[in-house]
C-alpha cells in the first residue's frame, strides 16, 4: 500500500492493512500529536485530515476523520495530514485563535481540535459545528467557542478562499503538492487472498465492535473506495444516492437541500462531524439498528433500495427491507448499491423529524421519528407517512396510523385518535435508554410534535389526550 503522509510519499509493505491508522502514524512513524482517547470516534483527539481525489477532478477533497476507526488499508492512495502537518514557522490562524482566546489548557485534545477547525476552514463550514465532535477534558468550552466565532468572522462569513485565508502556508503547499501527486479513486480490485469476503464502508460501526486485527481468513472489499458507489445522480423522479456516499456528502447535496429543506438539519443530529465524514448511507441502512436515524428519515420519504447480485438487479422498498432484529431482505449474494430518494421539486411534501436522546448531539436515540405529508384538500391532511425507531425490533413505517391520518381533517380530535391507534403498532422493550411504557408515551408526544410543526394553527392543549 502507498499513501502520502504530510509531505512524504510512503510505502507500507510490511504492515498489516488492518492496523488502525492512529497506531500506524504514532508507532510506526513517530507522529504522536494525534492522541488515543475513547477508541470509538467520540472524543476527537485522534483526528486527521484525509484527502482524496475523485475521478475527473484535479483538486483533492479533504475531510476530518477519526484515525482510531480508519485502518491503514482505508488510507490507501490518500493524503493524510496529521496535526504535525499543520505546523509552520508561525502559528496558523486556527492555532493562533485557540491561544488568543484561552482555549488551550492541558493540550491533550488540542491537536484534534486544530484539525477539526482547519478542516472547517478548508471546506467553508461552520467552525462551531465542526468542533461538535471534540471533547475537551479540561472544560475549556467557552474559550473554544470564542475561538470558533473569531475564525467564523475572519474566514467563513467573508468567504475567503484557501489561498486568501492562508490557513497556513505549509498547509497550502501540502494540499497543492498532494493534489498533483494523488491518483483518482479507482474501482477496487477483488482480493485474491482469504477464505471469505467482507464488504466494508465507513467502518464506524465495525471498527468499534471488532478489534483491528489482521484476519487471513477474511478479505475486505472497501466500498467507500468505489467511485460508482460514491456518486449522487439526479433523475427525473428520484435522486440516486450511492450506497457508499457519506452522511456528510448526503447532507451537502444541493438538490436534496432544495427539495427537502430540513433534511440537512436533521442529519446534523447524526453523530459527530468526523463520524458523518466516514459513515455511509448504505451502512446505516444495512446495519438495521432499531434506532437508525437515517433509516427512520428515509422511511417517511418513501425511499427505495437498489440491490445488486452478480446476475441481476432488483428494487426493494425500504419499508419492506427490514424483517426482524438486524435482519433484512438482502440476499447472501446481493449488495446494496444505491438508494432512490423521491424528487420533491415543488416542495409540496413536507418533512419533519424528531430525535430524543440523552444528549442533543452525538448520541444514540432513545426514540426517533419522522413524518412527511403532502398537500391535501383545504383543512385536510394529504398523504401521510410516519416512521419511528426505538419502538420495535427495527426501524418501522407506521402504516396503520399513516393510512388513518391521510385525507382526514386536520383537527385535535383526529390527532387524539391517531395517538391511540399508534399504540397498537409498536412493541418497545425496556432497556438502558428507557422503559417500554416511557417509549410508548414518548412516541405519542413526538407524533404531536410533528403535527404541530407542520400545522401550527393547531393548539397543543386541544390535542393532548
Amino acid at each position: 500500500m502507498s499513501l502520502i503522509l504530510n509531505d512524504e510519499s510512503i510505502e507500507t509493505p510490511h504492515v498489516s492493512p488492518e492496523m488502525p491508522l492512529l497506531d500506524f502514524i504514532r508507532n510506526q512513524r513517530g507522529l504522536t500529536a494525534a492522541k488515543p482517547g475513547c477508541g470509538t470516534g467520540d472524543c476527537g483527539s485522534c483526528l486527521v485530515l484525509v484527502g482524496e481525489k475523485a475521478p475527473g477532478e484535479t483538486q483533492a477533497r479533504y475531510r476530518t476523520v477519526n484515525s482510531c476507526l480508519m485502518t491503514l488499508a482505508d488510507a490507501e492512495g490518500c493524503h493524510i495530514i496529521t496535526p504535525e502537518g499543520l505546523n509552520g514557522e508561525a502559528l496558523s490562524p486556527v492555532q493562533l485563535a485557540l491561544v488568543e482566546h484561552g482555549a488551550v489548557q492541558c493540550g491533550y485534545c488540542t491537536p484534534g481540535l486544530v484539525v477539526a477547525l482547519t478542516g472547517a476552514l478548508l471546506n467553508g463550514e461552520s467552525p462551531v459545528e465542526a468542533a461538535e465532535g471534540n471533547l475537551c477534558r479540561c472544560t475549556g468550552y467557552a474559550g473554544i467557542r470564542r475561538a470558533c466565532e473569531d475564525l467564523d468572522t475572519q474566514f467563513i462569513r467573508r468567504e475567503r478562499t484557501l489561498a486568501e485565508a492562508a490557513v497556513s502556508g505549509l498547509l497550502s503547499a501540502l494540499v497543492a503538492a498532494a493534489s498533483a501527486g494523488l491518483k483518482p479513486l479507482a474501482e477496487e480490485k477483488r482480493p485474491t487472498h482469504g477464505n471469505h469476503l467482507r464488504f466494508r464502508a465507513g467502518n464506524t460501526d465495525l471498527g468499534v465492535q471488532h478489534a483491528h486485527q489482521a484476519d487471513d481468513a477474511t478479505a475486505s472489499i472497501r466500498l467507500h473506495r468505489v467511485p460508482s458507489l460514491r456518486a449522487i445522480t439526479l433523475h427525473e423522479r428520484h435522486v440516486s444516492v450511492g450506497a457508499a456516499v457519506t452522511l456528510a456528502e448526503l447532507r451537502q447535496d444541493s438538490t436534496l437541500q432544495e427539495e427537502w429543506p430540513l433534511l440537512g438539519h436533521f442529519l446534523s443530529q447524526f453523530a459527530s462531524p468526523s463520524i458523518r465524514h466516514m459513515a455511509t448511507v448504505g451502512g446505516n441502512l444495512v446495519n438495521a439498528s432499531p434506532v437508525a436515524d437515517l433509516a427512520v428519515l428515509l422511511l417517511s420519504m418513501d425511499a427505495e433500495l437498489v440491490l445488486q447480485s452478480a446476475s441481476q438487479e432488483r428494487r426493494c422498498s425500504l419499508a419492506d427491507f427490514y424483517l426482524a432484529y438486524h435482519q433484512t431482505a438482502l440476499r447472501p449474494d446481493e449488495l446494496l448499491t444505491a438508494i432512490r430518494i423521491p424528487r420533491n421539486t415543488d416542495v409540496s411534501r413536507r418533512l419533519h423529524a424528531e430525535k430524543v436522546a440523552k444528549r442533543e448531539r452525538d448520541d444514540i436515540a432513545t426514540v426517533n421519528s419522522a413524518m412527511t405529508v403532502s398537500n391535501g384538500l383545504p383543512g385536510c391532511f394529504g398523504e401521510v407517512r410516519i416512521s419511528a425507531g426505538g419502538v420495535a425490533a427495527f426501524p418501522k413505517l407506521l402504516m396503520a396510523t399513516s393510512a388513518f391520518l391521510s385525507g382526514e381533517p386536520v383537527n385535535a380530535a383526529i390527532i387524539r385518535e391517531a395517538m391511540t391507534l399508534l399504540d397498537g403498532e409498536i412493541a418497545p422493550i425496556d432497556d438502558l435508554r428507557g422503559s417500554a411504557d416511557y417509549k410508548r408515551r414518548l412516541l405519542k408526544h413526538l407524533l404531536l410534535a410533528h403535527v404541530l410543526a407542520l400545522y401550527p394553527e393547531l393548539r397543543l392543549e386541544d390535542c393532548l389526550p
